[in-house]
């Protein structure tokens, strides 16, 4: 038997006794929720509950395996949780049963991302748009508008003048692709991940596969609910139409994943959903210090759609916060680098450091300083700044600037042109390394059939572009290929082409210090290089303490870094335009996203942390940016606040905040506390 009363804290263990009928437990950052979900299984299971009637969902598999793994550690049961698992995963189980009554065979093919791409390709093809000669978008990106409209349950014209405004212009085609998608689909027996969903709630509303369902699944528990869709809330109330024994688990708090359809309002709203609901709060932390705590609390207490909570430490004080504002992103990155290398030498161990970030782009010249010091580290949330496709892309366009005769930057730029294949690329590859100088470049695809010529056509007017520049100087290359037609190719090719925007914006920034091209490139590919570098096996095949991943610190998105943890947490580029992101004021509740966001990446470390932003806009920017709004949000006594800058932008944010007038005389008076992080209140304070 299991002591449970000596196992769990008196919050979790109310929730494992008390969680019958419709219960939404809100569970604080570092709260063990996923303990409180496993015990509360192994509970019903020790009052006699049969495995068959526990349904738990999960949002990774992953999460589900380790769940079944620790209820199997505390019941004994080797099999504790046959219906355990993601939503796909359970739709796919009924699916297999009941597909017929959808008009699909039992024996239905479930399609990964390239396969669904594939199919769309050829339904764009049946199509034949017409575009006037505009670049339609790729297959990844109408992909990507499809999926989002049937997770958000909202109509494909809505989601592109919301989302996607700049493909409007061809959404009667968007719309025929999709239905032409449907049909082939179902014509190939075939179903996506959407269709998993989309096809289970279907079925659901067929009166005896809902019957049988909800009256098989006496308890339904429900991890990570704040990051639920529309069609995953409906599965969920459907499923629990006969018992209603349906406890939830989330976080309003950290509801983060909007842009995948996740909508914060099915946690809100679920004690509406469910009038009888019970409300469980998970406020005790084991994860962080008091000081960190008290910071999350004062920063998530600015939203107002939430449920209150107050987390509380079980770790002693700790040290507070620290604000170390810099000049720029490159003193940022060096500020940064230094605190990592003195937090190695005082023995913490690289995985326990992590550095956080609102955007990729903005982890670019910290991981210039940290290759420089030779600081390796993994990143989290895609690939590194030097690694990336359109990164690279650029560099190729000024390679060959540099250098006709690179084979390498040539089949880059060429193979992403429409009718340029490996055969056209390497015949032009053979006329431009016989030209002279780089004017002659366009006339060297006279020969080509007239597809390839389309292609050809494209590059030209992208090469024309970087010819104009006046000078040779890299940013000014880097900022005509921007505004180029790289730039069209990039919105069409990709969903997330303004994060990759912002990537070449940033090469832009570092380009600044060169006045040499040559230079410029050696540079950037010693920086891209680095990691092959590092990862070189020593000759007798085994990697040294330092190559191996478990010795190297991390750098992460926010949204990647969500559910883990690190000893001391680096928070970068904390300033006004970046954090919250200019994109999010426009948004529907954007900022209250956005705070959460921040919310999150406090709550992610447990001893140390330490706030940065560069007060000038690039990285030898010439423009003040300032700090975040969300810095002057907070209360001045919870930061260890090094700011040599100093202003309130209180009264500019609130018009209704009263203004007290000091006497010059009785200046001395004035409080001496400001707001965290901006700028000179007065010349004495340098």
């Amino acid at each position: 038997m299991i002591n449970f009363t000596q196992e769990l804290n008196s919050e979790q263990l109310n929730v494992v006794l008390h969680g019958d009928g419709p219960c939404l437990v809100l569970a604080g950052a570092g709260s063990g929720k996923t303990r409180t979900i496993t015990y509360r299984v192994a509970y019903l299971l020790e009052q006699g509950v049969k495995p068959e009637n526990i349904l738990l969902v999960t949002f990774t598999n992953k999460a589900a395996a380790e769940m079944k793994r620790r209820v199997g550690e505390l019941t004994a049961l080797a099999s504790a949780l046959p219906w355990s698992g993601t939503f796909h995963h359970i739709g796919y189980r009924i699916l297999r049963v009941y597909a017929p009554l959808l008009g699909y065979r039992n024996n239905f093919t479930v399609l990964d991302q390239d396969d669904s791409q594939s199919l769309l390709k050829l339904c764009i093809k049946e199509v034949r748009p017409e575009t006037g000669g505009k670049r339609f978008p790729s297959a990844a990106v109408i992909q990507n508008i499809i999926s989002y409209t049937r997770n958000a349950e909202t109509p494909l014209r809505q989601v592109l003048e919301e989302r996607s405004y700049q493909w409007i212009q061809f959404a009667s085609e968007i719309e025929r692709i999709a239905v032409e998608y449907e049909k082939r689909k179902k014509e190939a027996n075939a179903m996506d991940f959407d269709d998993l969903l989309v096809n289970l709630l279907l079925l659901l509303g067929n009166d005896k596969v809902r019957e049988k369902y909800s009256d098989q699944f006496h308890y339904i528990l429900v991890d990570e609910y704040q990051d639920t869709n529309k069609i995953q809330a409906s599965i969920i109330k459907k499923l629990a139409s006969i018992h209603r024994n349906v406890l939830v688990v989330g976080d309003d708090a950290q509801s983060i994943y909007s842009f995948r359809a996740a909508d914060i309002q099915n946690i809100l709203q679920f004690p509406k959903e469910y009038p009888e609901t019970k409300i469980f709060k998970l406020e005790i932390n084991y994860r962080s210090t008091e000081k960190i705590l008290e910071l999350a609390n004062n920063v998530i207490a600015g939203n107002r759609e939430q449920f209150k909570k107050q987390l509380r430490a079980v770790g002693g004080g700790g040290a507070r916060p620290e604000l170390w504002p810099q000049l720029d992103q490159e003193s940022e990155g060096n500020f940064v680098a230094d605190k990592i290398e003195k937090m190695l030498e005082a023995g913490t161990p690289a995985p326990e450091i992590a550095v956080l970030f609102r955007a990729s782009h903005h982890s670019q010249m910290l991981e210039v300083e940290l290759v420089r010091r030779g600081i390796d580290y993994d990143y989290r949330g895609g690939v590194r700044f030097f690694e990336r496709a359109h990164v690279k892309d650029v560099l190729a366009y000024l390679r060959i600037l540099s250098n006709l005769a690179d084979t390498a930057a040539w089949l880059r730029v060429l193979m992403h042109e429409e009718g340029i294949g490996p055969v056209a690329a390497q015949r032009l590859i053979d006329i431009v390394r016989e030209l002279e100088n780089v004017e002659q470049v366009r006339n060297a695809g006279e020969a080509l059939g007239a597809k390839a010529q389309i292609g050809w056509n494209h590059f030209v007017a992208i090469w024309d572009t970087i010819l104009n520049v006046p000078s040779r100087a890299p940013t000014a290359l880097i900022d005509a290929i921007i505004g180029s037609g790289y730039r069209e190719y990039l919105e069409g090719e990709y969903i997330d082409s303004r994060e990759r925007l912002q990537d070449i914006k940033q090469l832009a920034l570092f380009a600044e210090k060169y006045d040499s091209l040559e230079e410029f490139l050696a540079d950037a590919t010693l920086q891209e290089s680095f990691r092959a570098i590092a990862d070189d096996e020593p000759a007798d095949g085994q990697r040294s303490q330092q190559q191996s991943s478990s010795a190297k610190i991390v750098l992460s998105t926010i949204h990647q870094a969500k559910g883990l943890e690190w000893e001391g947490v680096f928070i970068i580029n904390l300033s006004n335009g970046s954090f919250p992101s200019e994109r999010s004021l426009k948004e529907s509740n954007g900022l209250e996203e956005e705070r959460r966001l921040f919310y999150v990446a406090i709550t992610r470390a447990k001893k140390q942390l330490y706030l940065t932003y560069p007060m000038a806009g690039g990285a030898y920017g010439d423009f003040l940016a300032g700090p975040s709004m969300f810095l002057n949000e907070i209360a001045v006594d919870l930061l260890d606040d090094h700011s040599l800058l100093t202003t309130d932008t209180t009264v500019l944010n609130d018009p209704s905040a009263g203004v007290e007038y000091i006497a010059e005389d009785d200046s001395d008076t004035r409080p001496k506390k400001i707001k965290p992080g901006s700028f000179l209140q007065d010349i004495a304070d340098l």
